[in-house]
């Protein structure tokens, strides 16, 4: 019995080393080096891990999954040395395909320029070939410029296209403050594909702006599609709003046969004056926080496309399974360490990065803390249709989560080798799940952009 998962959530920070437990893809860097690649899977919530080994890799810099579609998976590698080795001169970019005989790693042509991993799109075509899509704003708010690298021409091109059919206009009016919202800012890419080779970059503040590549080239253009509004963020804010990248509070999946499906996630929350001695972050009090969850199956330009599925409140989520609870108790809600510590309700965990399941379930997955900025991380399940805690697990511990995604949901899975007679998924050790809770890399933060980055994902809060 094949019991692969129908998907995962796929760390986004690899472990550097490699795994025999599992097929592994090698090939070769472009200083000629051997390189492997191995990806452990695991059910949900636990995270399936990609191992990275080659001898001229900085072992100092963990390697980066970039974006995942289907069976493909884009990586980047740093060949550099040291941990200030950060310039994306120092990295190799490669496709891992899964496969069910095996998996092949392929090196790519590094981009000129070098691009954001939040506007890098991947498209695999029916062909067995694959695009690299990038989209960069450019000065005008109705043109972008578009690099395409097509892996049987083996180059990359690039081209300006026009936004011919905009989104419809806002049904609000938009706070001076939040005149960010104009400007189309993506902060992470959908693949569509179907026959147009349909790709969305995502802003998740504003809206999506449609490309179908597999068109003619020399009639590319840009079609956009709103998403709903964070009303209640908007009308609260007496400061900037976005301050940043959505996606801290806000995600967004194509599943196939049943369209978009968007979460929204609103924190109720005080910010203290004083940081948290622990982590030494920016605090908060966190009061309660509520999902919201919408679907489009016809991905206009309307607004009146999308249709609200449910809410469910923090405070109303029941925990019955007793082995859920146990954890949850013991672990996540335990604000100290020791008998001594204070006991947290669910509704005061800070929580961040909803992600819808992409098998057409309606759980909802969250990034789960004790206090922002901890250093462990939990994934917590949440069942929308029930208002019922589905799973918890940790997911791992790094010197600094920051403000970054740290998995992707993926169906790579479905794509995989089947295991052998009598070896079951999840295949991964208990050794290697242990050695993944330790990698991370810490990037330095100022006190403003710490700030930014908390404010964003919970909205503007006033200070108590």
């Amino acid at each position: 019995m094949d019991r692969r998962p129908d998907w995962m959530l796929l760390k986004t920070i690899a472990v550097v080393g490699r795994n025999s437990n599992v097929p592994t893809a090698i090939g070769c860097t472009r200083h000629g080096k051997t390189i492997e690649v191995s990806l452990s899977l695991e059910h949900p919530p636990r995270p399936s891990i990609l191992h990275v080994y080659s001898s001229c890799m900085n072992p100092t810099v963990p390697p980066n999954i970039i974006c995942t579609v289907e069976d493909l998976l884009l990586v980047s590698v740093n060949t550099g040395s040291g941990p200030y080795s950060l310039s994306p001169n120092d990295c190799d970019y490669f496709i891992y395909r899964a496969h069910t005989s095996g998996p092949s790693l392929e090196l790519q042509q590094r981009p000129h320029p070098y691009f954001n991993y939040n506007d890098i799109g991947l498209l695999p075509r029916s062909d067995g070939q694959y695009t690299v899509a990038v989209l960069i704003p450019t000065i005008s708010l109705d043109q972008f410029d578009l690099h395409l690298y097509h892996s049987d021409i083996k180059k990359w091109s690039s081209r300006t296209l026009p936004v011919k059919a905009p989104q419809q206009p806002f049904p609000v009016k938009i706070p001076p403050g939040s005149a960010r919202l104009h400007r189309h800012l993506s902060s992470s890419v959908i693949t569509i594909g179907g026959k147009d080779g349909t790709i969305g970059w995502v802003d998740h503040w504003r809206g999506i702006l449609l490309c179908d590549l597999l068109n003619d080239e020399n009639k590319l253009s840009l079609r956009g599609v709103p998403i709903p509004l964070p009303l209640e963020e908007l009308s609260c804010t007496n400061e900037d709003f976005p301050s940043g990248p959505g996606v801290q509070c806000r995600g967004i999946v194509y599943i196939r046969d049943k369209g978009l499906k968007l979460v929204h996630l609103e924190i109720t929350a005080t910010r203290l004056p004083h940081k948290d001695p622990e982590t030494d972050a920016i605090s908060f009090n966190v009061e309660n926080w509520a999902i919201t969850t919408w679907s489009n199956k016809h991905m206009t330009n309307l607004y009146k496309d999308w249709h609200k599925e449910c809410t469910v409140k923090a405070s109303d989520i029941t925990i019955e399974n007793p082995a859920v609870s146990q954890v949850l108790e013991s672990r996540l809600l335990m604000r100290n360490n020791g008998d001594s510590g204070e006991q947290l309700a669910l509704q005061n965990i800070p929580v961040s990065q909803p992600t819808h399941c992409v098998n057409g379930k309606d759980v909802v997955y969250l990034v789960a803390r004790k206090k922002y900025k901890h250093l462990r991380a939990w994934i917590v399940a949440v069942d929308m249709k029930n208002g019922k805690v589905q799973a918890v697990e940790e997911f791992g511990t790094q010197k600094d989560l920051g403000s970054s995604i740290i998995y992707y949901p993926s169906i790579i899975s479905k794509y995989m080798m089947t295991p052998p007679p009598g070896c079951f998924f999840p295949i991964s050790s208990k050794e290697t799940h242990k050695e993944q809770l330790h990698v991370g890399l810490k990037p330095s933060y100022s006190d403003a952009e710490e700030s930014n980055d908390a404010l964003e994902a919970w909205g503007g809060l006033e200070a108590a």
